[in-house]
């Protein structure tokens, strides 16, 4: 799968041509549109400068569709991610020669709303599993039911072929259990097997069934004295992850307001049924400060890649059960390391992605 926030490019340059063309299909489900959303065409730079380039990438991203992470509870298993995650695509190559516009072929595939790192340069595409391998926590806590907050640990979405296995390994009792595809696809896995949550566990992600090409840790962390709040964005794969903050949180507003004099309606005034100065176009924004709690050093590279996302939510169970858009606040983060800063914490400031009094018509 390739990603579109990066550049992708299709590279024309048959012998004698004078330029070339491309005709781009975009879709989300369904079969390919039988008319081109996009036709590019160029002449060569020159008779000994033949190659011709295009890159395809900001026509993609506008079939692009996020609200938020769709799955409730994170219990479900080999469920198709929605198809607004994705686009599929079809570029026919054509050279031109003598005037005349000849079909080379026909390029497929896919891309999501990823992006590569600067060292990864163009056209980079995905790996099978849309999550960095590491250690991630999640908020467990056998006292709070799944309504409110509990349960909710997230999922991978993974490139899966039939006959491939994703394996669930008990933290604890060393217990397994192995979910087989029976079908391909991109598909979204809990990232947690339910009866594993007490404990954490292994998650593997087994080419045909034999070959471990990716493995994660998910560990339960229990907050009895903080009701988390959760944060959920679009990673470097375009596919959501999670975040739980769960330690103290303060909410603060900022007003902005535009100020005028008036003059008194009548000579003599009274001051007490009289102003002088009055307020107009007032609204304000609210910010929530959240804590990490303690993670580990894998932890910097995935709030990078939240600093980078282009979409965020979140959802404060205390506040509003409501997932709500969000701004990351701070431009810059002190990616910690464990033998540097001991144990790690993060804080962060979340502002709210629309003003507290609606204006919207």
């Amino acid at each position: 799968m390739n990603l579109a926030r990066s550049p992708h490019i299709i590279e024309i340059a048959e012998t004698g041509q004078e330029g070339s063309k491309v005709e781009l299909f975009l879709w989300n489900s369904g079969s390919q549109p039988t008319n081109p959303q996009y036709t590019l065409s160029k002449l060569i730079p020159a008779s000994n400068k033949i190659e011709t380039y295009y890159n395809i990438s900001p026509y993609v991203r506008e079939y692009f569709t996020f609200t938020h992470w769709q799955n409730a509870t994170g219990l479900t298993y080999d469920i198709d991610i929605d198809v607004n995650f994705i686009v599929q695509y079809a570029v026919k190559r054509y050279k031109l020669v003598s005037g005349t516009y000849t079909l080379i072929d026909t390029i497929t595939g896919t891309f999501s709303n990823g992006f590569g790192y600067y060292e990864d340069g163009y056209n980079p595409a995905t790996p099978s599993v849309l999550l960095d391998e590491g250690t991630y926590y999640y908020n467990y806590d056998s006292t709070i039911p799944t309504s409110q907050n509990n349960g909710t640990w997230g999922s991978i979405d993974i490139q899966i072929s039939v006959g491939d296995v994703v394996r669930y390994t008990d933290l604890v009792t060393g217990s397994s259990f192995d979910f087989t595809a029976t079908t391909a696809g991109t598909k979204s896995f809990s990232r947690i097997y339910l009866t594993y949550v007490a404990n954490g566990n292994k998650v593997e992600w087994l080419a045909g069934g034999t070959l471990i090409k990716w493995t994660a840790y998910f560990k339960p962390q229990c907050e009895p004295k903080y009701q988390p709040v959760t944060v959920d964005f679009v990673n470097r794969y375009g596919s959501w992850s999670r975040i739980f903050f769960q330690k103290a949180k303060t909410r603060t507003i900022e007003v902005k307001k535009n100020e005028y004099k008036l003059n008194p309606d009548s000579l003599p005034f009274i001051p007490e049924d009289t102003r002088q100065k009055a307020q107009f176009n007032i609204n304000g924004t609210e910010t929530i400060k959240l804590n990490t709690g303690w993670v580990n050093d894998n932890y910097g590279e995935y709030l990078q890649q939240m600093f980078l996302s282009e979409y965020v939510v979140l959802c404060d169970y205390e506040n509003n059960q409501d997932y709500a858009a969000v701004k990351v606040k701070p431009s810059s983060l002190k990616k910690q390391v464990g033998i540097n800063d001991g144990m790690m914490n993060y804080t962060l400031d979340f502002e709210f992605a629309y003003d507290m009094i609606n204006t919207v018509i």
